[in-house]
C-alpha cells in the first residue's frame, strides 16, 4: 500500500515536470515568431521612415529620436495614471492601464469641448455689452444734465477722479518714454485737487479767476514736495501739471457749459421739442442755452462715433487705401470723413430741435470743431495707451475698457464748444450769468 502511494507521486511529478517542458518549448516558439513578426515589421517600419527622410541615416536617427521621447512620455503618463488612486479605486488591475488611460484621456478632450461650447453660447458678444453700458450711461447723464446744480457738480467730479485715477495708473506703466513717473502721493494729490477744482467752480458762480489761482497754488504744493525729495526729475513736474490739467481745468468746462443762461432759445421754431416739453417735468422754461449746448455736444459725439465706426467698416482703406496716423492703425480716412458728417449732421438736427438761437451755419461750425476736438482727445489717449503697453486703461465700464476709453473723446470737446458758444453764438460783447471769466 505505501510503496502504490510512493509509485503515484512519482508519476505525478513526472508528469507535471514533462508538462512544464512541453509549455517552456510553446513559449519558446511563440516568442519566435512574435520576436520574428515584429523584426519583420521593424524592417518595413526603417524602410518607409528613410524612404519619408529622403534615404539619409540622420533623418532616421531624427525620427527614432522623436519616437523613443514620445514613448517615454506615453509610458510615464500611463504609469502616473495607473498609480492614481482614482484609477485603483475603480480599475484596480494594472493590465488595462493602458486602455484606461486612452478612455480617460477621450472623455476629458470630451469634457473640454462641451464646456468650450457652452462658454461660447453663454458669452455675451462684446457689442451687446457695450450698447448696453451706453445706454445706461445716457440714461444717467440726461438725468444729472436735467437736474443740473450740485447733481451735475457731482457726476463731472467723479468722471475728474475716474480720469485722474487711470491717467496716472498708465504714467507708472510708462517704463521706456518715462523712466521717473511721479510718485503715488503725487498722484493722490493731483486727483483729489481735480475734483476740488470742479466744486470751487460751481460755487464761484462759474467764474475761472478763482480756478486758475486753484490750480497754481495746488501744483505749487505739488512741486514743493518733488523738490524736497533727494532725487527730483523735471519729468515729475510736466507729468503732474498736465495731470492736473488733463483731469481737472479740462472737466471742469462742462460745468461752464452746462451753467449758461440768460440767452433765450428759439422755442417758437417750428418742430422745437423745447416749445412741447411737458410741464410735469418743468416745461418749456427747464430749457437753457446751456442745457441745449451740452446735450448737442454730447451727442455730436456720439453721432460722431458711431459714423467713424460703419464708415471705417464698410469703407475703410477702400477710396483712399490708407489709415488716418500711424498712432491708431485701426482708424481709417474714410472713418474720419463718416465721423464728421455725422457730428456735423447732428448739430444741424440739435439746432433744429433744440431751439439754439442764432443761425444754423453758427451751430453747424462748432459741430465740426466738435468732432476735431473729439478725434484729439482720442489720439492723445492713443498714445498715452500706447507708451504703456496695455489696450484698456481699466475695467471702469464693461465692454468698453477703463473711463478715458469712452470718455477721452469729451476732454477738449467741452473747452472748445464752451469758447465757440461765446465767440459764434453768445457773442464777444455779451456777458450773460455765468459767464464770468
Amino acid at each position: 500500500m505505501m510503496f502504490y502511494g510512493v509509485s503515484s507521486s512519482v508519476s505525478s511529478s513526472v508528469s507535471f515536470v514533462s508538462w512544464m517542458r512541453r509549455t517552456a518549448a510553446e513559449n519558446n516558439n511563440n516568442h519566435g515568431r512574435r520576436r520574428a513578426t515584429t523584426t519583420a515589421q521593424k524592417k518595413n517600419l526603417r524602410r518607409e521612415v528613410v524612404s519619408s527622410c529622403g534615404g539619409s541615416s540622420r533623418g532616421l536617427r531624427e525620427e527614432r529620436r522623436r519616437r523613443s521621447a514620445h514613448a517615454k512620455r506615453r509610458e510615464k503618463k500611463i504609469e502616473e495614471f495607473s498609480s492614481s488612486p482614482l484609477w485603483v479605486a475603480n480599475a484596480g488591475s494594472s493590465a488595462n492601464a493602458e486602455s484606461e488611460f486612452y478612455a480617460a484621456q477621450d472623455a476629458r478632450h470630451k469634457a473640454f469641448l462641451v464646456a468650450n461650447e457652452l462658454k461660447k453660447k453663454k458669452k455675451v458678444p462684446k457689442i451687446v455689452k457695450r450698447t448696453v453700458s451706453a445706454l445706461v450711461l445716457g440714461v444717467l447723464a440726461a438725468f444729472f444734465l436735467g437736474f443740473g446744480g450740485w447733481f451735475w457738480v457731482a457726476l463731472i467730479g467723479l468722471c475728474a477722479y475716474a480720469s485722474g485715477t487711470e491717467y496716472f495708473e498708465l504714467m507708472s506703466k510708462v517704463n521706456e518714454e518715462l523712466p521717473h513717473p511721479p510718485p503715488r502721493w503725487a498722484a493722490k494729490w493731483i486727483t483729489a485737487c481735480s475734483v476740488f477744482l470742479c466744486v470751487i467752480l460751481h460755487v464761484s458762480g462759474g467764474r475761472s479767476l478763482p480756478v486758475t489761482m486753484a490750480m497754481v497754488a495746488a501744483f505749487s504744493c505739488a512741486v514743493a514736495a518733488l523738490i524736497s525729495n533727494e532725487e527730483s526729475h523735471f519729468i515729475e513736474f510736466t507729468t503732474t501739471l498736465f495731470g492736473l490739467f488733463y483731469c481737472g481745468f479740462l472737466p471742469s468746462f462742462w460745468i461752464k457749459l452746462r451753467a449758461m443762461s440768460g440767452i433765450p432759445l428759439a422755442i417758437d421754431r417750428a418742430g422745437s421739442i423745447v416749445s412741447s416739453w411737458p410741464l410735469q417735468i418743468g416745461g418749456p422754461t427747464s430749457w437753457t442755452l446751456g442745457v441745449s449746448i451740452t446735450l448737442m455736444t454730447v451727442l455730436c459725439v456720439v453721432s460722431a462715433d458711431v459714423g467713424a465706426y460703419f464708415s471705417g467698416k464698410n469703407f475703410g482703406k477702400k477710396f483712399f487705401g490708407k489709415k488716418l496716423t500711424t498712432i491708431s492703425p485701426n482708424k481709417t480716412i474714410e472713418g474720419a470723413i463718416g465721423g464728421g458728417i455725422f457730428s456735423i449732421a447732428c448739430s444741424g438736427i440739435c439746432w433744429y430741435l433744440l431751439g439754439i438761437p442764432e443761425e444754423l451755419w453758427r451751430t453747424l461750425i462748432i459741430g465740426g470743431f466738435i468732432y476735431a476736438s473729439s478725434v484729439f482727445g482720442d489720439l492723445l489717449q492713443s498714445v498715452m495707451k500706447r507708451n504703456a503697453g496695455v489696450k484698456d486703461s481699466g475695467k471702469f465700464i464693461p465692454g468698453h475698457g477703463g473711463f478715458l476709453d469712452r470718455f477721452d473723446s469729451y476732454m477738449f470737446t467741452g473747452s472748445v464748444t464752451y469758447y465757440l458758444t461765446l465767440a459764434l453764438i453768445v457773442g464777444l460783447n455779451i456777458r450773460p450769468k455765468y459767464f464770468g471769466a
